[in-house]
């Protein structure tokens, strides 16, 4: 492997199709492809421009030329691919999450996932061949639809859940700030791109075993008697997942995860290179924007949860919805590298306690015995987003301009309040009952909910 990378790193290297300065960004993203956070800053010899020749060239990491692409020297649409099993991933788990839990229980359930979880790093960690890289990421959206629904299903039943829940949703923000700073320093340094999931791995394995420890004795038997079975109106006993998705707050709460992770994974990705090429900002300097937002965004999910429970759900999701937009509006309209950077880690701090208030809602306003099939698929769902938008997004930065992710993310947060202001209020201290009720006589919904 140490050969091949090697023999990658060595080769020319033709960064732009057109003749024309060295250093030189388009800021209309026409000809340079965007960056992608974080930076990564490879020395190639090569050429650069007719007639001009280099012996050293800067290669900054791009959306469409990433070290994965340069390894396996594909275009950005064939690794996309990835991104589709992933998704496809976690669409097969929302099928099985449910079933799983009533034939093996929660403890096999958990520990199968991660059992897989372990075998697709175990996989990626070799830098293989494209199609086992891809049908890996499957695997590794299967186990991550798998514990989505598992470990958000437990902790729902926890008293201070918007607490806990934002505690554990936040790891996942403490992760996304530390992981690209791991893997930069990593590739900077010369390791292949792959040995990163090494490190992977070995947490893979430790949680597994911390998982098992935690989890041994909840059984199949003890899920079925916490979660009884639902009956059709003939008296017969109906799948939870089929009677999940007739339930309108289930493919309303699905559609709004989608629209976030969306919304996430756009700016988590592309923000690198909005800055570099709209705000003309320093390459190895903009990495610490998109550190911003993950940093305000685990901050948020930590410590907002504490303010959200008090107030009240539905009116605090709508409060850091409207945020959301101003901070990103700020970003998009305000002309200034600071202000933008400040901004971006504003809409992480509003933007990132949403989620886990979204799987709350879920565990309100759907039974207890729908929660792991309701949240499997909502994540599922969800993680399509992730998916799709990038992929989306990159497309119409390379047409259009890099300019087009600002109004695209206003959009989708957009989409989101619209959606979320037709969810029933759910919220114990009845805030927003009582103001939708002065104005509309909307009264609040009643169901067997999450604490029955």
């Amino acid at each position: 492997m140490a050969s091949q990378q090697v023999a990658v790193a060595n080769e020319p290297l033709t960064l732009y199709e057109k003749k024309r300065d060295v250093e030189g960004v388009d800021p209309d993203m026409t000809e340079l492809a965007s960056l992608k956070s974080p930076t990564v800053i490879d020395v190639l010899p090569g050429t650069c421009g007719e007639g001009q020749t280099v012996d050293t060239v800067e290669h900054i990491q791009t959306w469409n030329n990433p070290p994965i692409e340069s390894h396996y020297r594909v275009t950005y649409t064939v690794i996309s691919l990835c991104l589709l099993a992933r998704a496809a991933g976690y669409m097969i788990s929302s099928l099985l999450d449910s079933e799983l839990h009533v034939r093996l229980g929660r403890w096999a359930t958990i520990v199968a996932g991660l059992l897989l979880m372990c075998v697709a790093y175990s996989l990626i960690c070799w830098a293989p061949p494209l199609p086992v890289l891809v049908i890996s990421y499957g695997l590794n959206g299967i186990n991550i639809g798998t514990l989505d629904a598992a470990w958000n299903a437990f902790v729902a039943d926890f008293q201070n859940v918007n607490e806990i829940m934002g505690l554990m949703q936040g790891m996942y923000g403490v992760g996304a700030t530390i992981s690209p700073l791991i893997s930069t320093a990593m590739a900077t340094s010369g390791l292949l791109w792959s040995y990163y999931y090494f490190i992977l791995l070995g947490l893979g394995i430790c949680i597994t075993c911390l998982n098992a420890y935690s989890f041994w004795g909840e059984t199949a038997a003890k899920y079925l008697n916490d979660h009884s079975p639902g009956v059709n109106e003939d008296g017969e006993s109906q799948g939870r997942l089929s009677e999940a998705l007739k339930n309108r707050y289930t493919i309303l709460l699905a559609l709004t995860l989608f629209f976030y992770m969306g919304a996430e994974a756009g700016i988590g990705g592309w923000i690198v290179t909005f800055m570099v090429t709209k705000r003309q900002g320093d390459p190895a300097k903009m990495g610490a924007v998109a550190s911003g937002f993950w940093v305000g965004l685990t901050a948020g999910r930590m410590a907002l949860g504490f303010v959200t429970g008090r107030i009240g759900e539905n009116t605090m999701t709508t409060v850091y919805l409207i945020l959301s937009i101003v901070f990103e509006l700020v970003v998009w309209l305000v002309p200034s590298i600071v202000a933008s950077a400040v901004g971006v880690a504003f809409v992480g701090l509003f933007f990132g306690p949403v989620f886990p208030t979204v799987m709350i809602a879920l565990t309100r306003l759907l039974p207890k015995r729908l929660h792991v099939a309701g949240i499997g698929f909502a994540a599922a769902f969800g993680g399509g987003g992730s998916a799709v938008f990038p992929i989306i997004t990159g497309a119409m930065a390379e047409s259009k301009g890099v300019w087009v992710l600002q109004p695209l993310i206003v959009a989708l947060m957009c989409t989101m309040v619209a959606i979320w202001v037709t969810v029933p209020t759910f919220e114990e201290t009845g805030l927003r009952d009582r103001m939708l009720g002065a104005l509309t006589g909307r009264k609040r919904h009643e169901s067997e909910g999450g604490r029955s």
